[in-house]
């Protein structure tokens, strides 16, 4: 597996490093998942993509509150 580089606001960034090794794997996976659907879509597909992706996922109850939650625990 290869590294990336990608900037994100500095609370991201301190929460990353303050978060636990295991999850922080478990994140990165789903970051490789996730970005391996984006890179095969055409660049013109990839912002209805990802707005489709976020209707579906606050349809099945999953919003920017749970999504906090999720950053802010240990």
């Amino acid at each position: 597996m290869d590294r990336i580089v990608i900037e994100v606001e500095d609370g991201i960034a301190r929460k990353w490093r303050n978060t636990d090794p295991k999850f922080r794997q478990e994140i990165s996976q789903k970051l490789d998942q996730v970005l391996s659907v984006i890179f095969e879509k055409k660049t013109e597909d990839i912002w209805p993509f990802l707005e489709n992706l976020r209707i579906k996922s606050e349809g099945r109850g999953f919003n920017d509150d749970i999504l906090e939650q999720i950053l802010n625990e240990k």
